[in-house]
């Protein structure tokens, strides 16, 4: 709201610097009640003394019902306690409550929690977990004002849009089924695919689905309402938007619904008649007695009651007697005649017990209760009136008149009915009320000083003419300052000339504008309102005034950024989730290393969440890197790379992977760590020479460098782009870790497979000193011959097979399993000084050469030096693996490297070749074993069992399938291989 600075001509300003004259300033501070979305009530000697029209939307109860209540009626007890603590002199409070019904409970007061004590008008504090807030404030002498807002939803309270979505097929059956629809309607997913939409139609509905599906126009979406169904038989009234599907062929292919509960707003709109017709008839009527009896028609006309009639106090206040009655039919006319002669003593009947309790009362079927309860039971059983209401009529004086009501069925207490008819009596009781002006005016001032929200009035130009203390707390802009000035003080730049038109142009045609605004405080500070502008109108309807409402919503805009920052980061995970899944799937189908480095780049560049990707090999002797594939670039794109790592592995970069020396460091750290380095942001990285500038100029905004990991080798370079300026957080690091792992597994897969069949390989032998090897170490300690007939993969590293001669295997194995190096071992086979130990995790050479997917051939040692030969295929990094091994301890030296074809033997498992294996004893026994389920788990059969089917001995068929499997896995496990038919030998 901006203004031209101009001030008009007043007399003199109150001490906030108000310039309106004593017969607008009601007038003014009325619109202001109107326009503010906060609820006021003032509290005086613990009663109300003021309630303006808002707090109906926060308590449920309009303010000419409230005005003369004592405040436990209206206030929660936390509420009741904050009002008298103030009143008492304490500074001003904020307390939170949750409505009624919220997450299930329907107390009030199991919901209600302190929020905190407040110790300044400075300090305000949200709701917890949602619902009312109520600010407290002291006023002059002992009265109180108390400001009610609505507090943020928590995490308990449903976090649904309120939309229920349904979609329906050709033939008009529910085909999808939101989970707004299910919070609606209490109906499940299962429960209502497939079904018919007349599921949501009760059986007087006046439309049916036929009529909703023909309301859509066929260019658009069309709009219904009506009373719709859920699952418990409750109703609900529902706006409905209806959009037809369409085919390729301009069919109609479904329909996709919309539905929102409106049934408060039916509810409201139907009371609002109700009201209205109420209203009319008092302002018309010459007297209360003729107000209550149209009103008593007006409430039978427009609700379900059949009968109405108004108890009065009797002029000695001792009991209630009959006033007026409505009767909707001669029927009942009997039940009439026999009120106008009862009367109710205190405490007495339906009627009397509402006088003395100043509360409603519903009684289900007044027909089936003893006389005692409704003293009329007879009469109302006669005429066939059943379920019957009472209400007090009060003021400040007290009950002044009790209605009652009486319904044609029997029913459980109906909180519709019970408020239609709660909210007239409320109207009588204003009727029947007197009110002070001048001390309802000067209250409400005391209540827009003291308020929560940022108050401010403007002439017709945009003068600042009154601000309250709020204004000049959240401004930073005293109202010495503030008044006199144009709101474009507190214009932060963030809206156009566009906004400002559309504000203007809104108040002035004499309508209420409502937006978010982008504020600046004094001190420079942004801050966010929901903005509230009001015309205030003279008599004649004419503009003189704008009263603007701010509600300071700043925490609530940060709290919505971090919400949406989260569901972006959640959807982004996602995605890349998604994109490394059929990667995982190539990775594990390769073969070979060009099937790994093809499925790892064209997977990452086809992903929605990277543009692209190359892979390269790791030389560690020469220290660079050699790209291998790349997908989504050009080739002079990798091509054109100076991939040297010399220099500081250390090189400026952040212990958090993110480069900050330049981005050449990336791959320096990725490779020295094994960890995947990330710039987020490569158009603000420090300078990173020509690789950051060619990455720039493919529009790749961010870069991270994964390393294929093997173990504790780094045996590849994965390096990635993405258009994103964010990308690779530590989560997505964290899965890039996970591929670069898999990466480097299937790369020394794909090598072991290559060794396994070529013909020709390279044998390198090592020497491996005592402090190395615990096998050399114990073979010194027990003087015997150990070597190595098979080693494998374990969860501890590897697993070898190591064969005893010249010891007894048991000391062998304790002497083993001693060691800190090693993490197990026991005794697979012993037969006198021979036998066979298991060596779980020994710390020596062999594990570096297993990692690097060398092929570990023999292992021997008679003394404290072992001979290791392994092999690996041509074209493996023979220096990198040299210095691994070399590397992996004190005294392991290279000492030979052999180049050779070896004979490669193919097994091919047919029948002939197990016949020739096996003996017939031995096929039967593996033949009955198999087809009787001995091997499934849990078996089918057992051995005993299978023994008494060949007329054999249990131990006997035992024997059988071990030395018939045994023979069969020789065939396939044997890695015996021939001796070298031609051999390169030299000596380093």
């Amino acid at each position: 709201m901006t203004g031209n600075g101009s001030q008009p001509e007043t007399g003199e300003r109150d001490r906030q610097g108000y310039a309106v004259d004593a017969a607008s300033e009601r007038a003014t501070l009325d619109a202001v009640a109107s326009a503010t979305g906060a609820g006021v009530v003032v509290v005086e000697d613990e009663r109300i003394s003021f309630a303006n029209a808002s707090v109906e939307r926060y308590l449920g109860r309009e303010p000419g019902e409230l005005t003369g209540a004592p405040v436990e009626s209206v206030l929660p007890d936390r509420g009741v306690e904050a009002v008298a603590t103030v009143a008492d002199g304490d500074a001003e409070r904020t307390v939170a409550w949750r409505p009624p019904g919220a997450n299930g409970n329907d107390s009030a007061d199991a919901n209600t929690a302190a929020v905190g004590d407040v110790g300044d008008a400075d300090g305000t504090t949200g709701a917890v977990g949602g619902g009312v807030v109520a600010t407290v404030s002291p006023a002059d002498g002992e009265r109180v004002v108390v400001t009610l807002t609505r507090g943020g939803r928590g995490g308990e309270w449903p976090s649904d849009d309120g939309v229920a979505r349904v979609a329906l097929d050709a033939d008009a059956r529910i085909s999808d089924w939101s989970a707004g629809a299910e919070a609606l309607t209490g109906w499940s997913a299962a429960e209502a695919v497939g079904a018919d939409l007349s599921l949501l139609y009760p059986d007087d509905a006046v439309a049916d689905p036929e009529e909703t599906l023909a309301s859509a126009p066929n260019g658009g979406t069309g709009e219904t309402e009506g009373w719709r169904l859920r699952r418990d038989g409750s109703e609900f009234w529902a706006s409905v938007s209806v959009t037809p599907r369409r085919d390729a062929s301009g069919g109609i292919a479904g329909f996709d619904l919309r539905l929102r509960d409106r049934t408060d707003r039916k509810r409201l709109a139907d009371e609002r008649e109700l009201l209205a017709a109420v209203n009319h008839a008092i302002a018309d009527a010459d007297g209360f007695r003729e107000g209550v009896e149209t009103t008593l028609e007006a409430v039978c006309a427009h609700t379900q009651w059949a009968y109405g009639e108004a108890w009065v106090p009797a002029d000695d206040g001792d009991y209630l007697e009959h006033l007026v009655g409505h009767a909707e039919s001669e029927r009942l006319a009997p039940f009439l005649r026999t009120s106008r002669s009862v009367t109710f003593p205190f405490e007495a009947g339906l009627p009397g017990r509402v006088w003395a309790s100043a509360s409603s009362e519903w009684i289900p079927d007044a027909a089936a209760e003893s006389a005692s309860v409704f003293h009329r039971t007879a009469m109302a059983e006669e005429v066939g009136l059943q379920a019957a209401l009472g209400v007090p009529i009060e003021t400040e004086d007290g009950v002044v008149a009790v209605l009652t009501f009486c319904l044609r069925e029997r029913r459980a207490a109906d909180e519709e009915l019970v408020e239609a008819v709660t909210d007239v009596a409320a109207d009588l009781g204003a009727l029947m009320a007197s009110k002070r002006a001048e001390e309802d005016l000067r209250t409400f001032r005391k209540a827009v000083e003291q308020a929560g929200h940022s108050v401010y009035v403007t002439d017709t130009d945009g003068t600042i003419e009154y601000v309250n203390p709020t204004f000049e707390r959240v401004t930073g802009y005293p109202a010495a300052e503030a008044v006199g000035a144009d709101p474009s003080i507190l214009n932060s730049g963030e809206h156009d000339d566009g906004f400002f038109v559309d504000l203007w142009e809104t108040i002035l045609d004499g309508e209420i504008w409502t937006d978010e605004v982008y504020n600046r405080r004094r001190s420079g500070e942004v801050y966010v309102v929901n903005q509230t502008i009001a015309p205030i109108v003279d008599g004649s309807g004419d503009i003189e005034r704008f009263v603007a409402i701010n509600d300071e919503i700043t925490d609530q805009k940060r709290r919505e950024r971090e919400l949406r920052s989260q569901r972006n980061s959640l959807r982004r995970i996602k995605q890349i989730i998604e994109s490394l899944r059929p990667i995982n799937r190539e990775l594990a189908r390769a073969d070979t290393r060009e099937a790994v480095d093809r499925g790892a780049c064209e997977g990452l560049a086809a992903s929605e969440a990277y543009l692209a990707a190359w892979i390269g090999d790791y030389n560690a002797a020469a220290d660079e890197i050699a790209p291998r594939g790349w997908a989504g670039v050009e080739d002079d794109f990798v091509e054109g790379l100076d991939l040297g790592l010399g220099g500081d592995p250390d090189g400026g970069v952040g212990g958090d992977g993110v480069e900050k020396g330049g981005v050449d460091d990336l791959y320096r750290r990725a490779v020295a760590d094994g960890e995947v380095q990330a710039v987020r942001d490569l158009t603000t990285a420090p300078t990173g020479g020509p690789r950051r500038e060619r990455a720039l100029s493919h529009g790749f905004q961010s870069q991270a460098v994964v390393p294929a990991v093997y173990g504790e080798s780094v045996l590849g370079v994965l390096t990635v782009y993405s258009a994103r300026p964010d990308a690779f957080d530590e989560y997505e690091r964290g899965l890039l870790a996970e591929l670069g792992e898999r990466v480097g597994h299937a790369i020394n897969a794909a090598e072991n497979r290559q060794l396994l069949h070529t013909d020709t390989v390279v044998e390198l032998e090592f020497a491996v000193g005592a402090r190395d090897s615990p096998t050399a170490a114990v073979a010194g300690e027990l003087d015997c011959r150990l070597s190595l007939n098979g080693v494998a993969p374990a969860a501890a590293g590897h697993v070898a097979y190591v064969a005893v001669d010249g010891a007894r295997p048991e000391p062998v194995a304790e002497a083993l399993a001693e060691r800190d190096d090693v993490a197990g071992a026991r005794v697979v086979e012993a037969h006198g000084e021979t036998g066979v130990v298991e060596v779980t995790g020994g710390a020596d050479p062999v594990a570096a050469l297993v990692e690097h997917g060398a092929t570990v051939r023999t292992f021997e040692t008679t003394g404290e030096v072992a001979t290791v030969r392994c092999e690996i295929a041509p074209r493996s990094d023979v220096e990198s693996l040299i210095t691994a091994v070399e590397a992996a301890g004190e005294d392991t030296v290279f000492t030979a490297k052999r180049t050779r074809d070896r004979n490669v033997r193919t097994v091919e498992l047919t029948r002939t070749a197990v016949e020739e294996q096996l003996t017939d004893r031995q096929r039967e026994a593996l033949a009955l074993a198999y087809h009787a389920g001995f091997f499934a788990s849990p078996r089918h059969s057992t051995g005993e069992e299978l023994a008494d089917v060949l007329d054999i001995a249990s131990p006997t068929f035992y024997r059988h399938v071990r030395e018939g499997t045994r023979k069969i896995l020789e065939l396939l496990v044997d890695a015996e291989d021939a001796p070298p038919t031609d051999a390169n030998f030299s000596r380093h």
